[in-house]
């Protein structure tokens, strides 16, 4: 019930994330996916932008 509520309430995010050591990058969309693990290296990836739309 509660993960809804959140889902709900709190807009989805996209931010992209890259390994610290190879350099790979992913876009996720956030709460709904968590901070994956690097394919390659198996450390967890690091947040490196928040994606909006649009420019300011």
């Amino acid at each position: 019930m509660s993960g809804k509520f959140f889902k709900a309430r709190y807009k989805r995010e996209f931010i992209e994330v890259v390994c610290p050591i190879c350099r790979i990058t992913k876009i996720i969309a956030v709460p709904e996916e968590e901070i994956p693990m690097c394919d390659k290296c198996r450390r967890p990836m690091v947040i490196k932008e928040i994606l909006t739309e649009g420019k300011y």
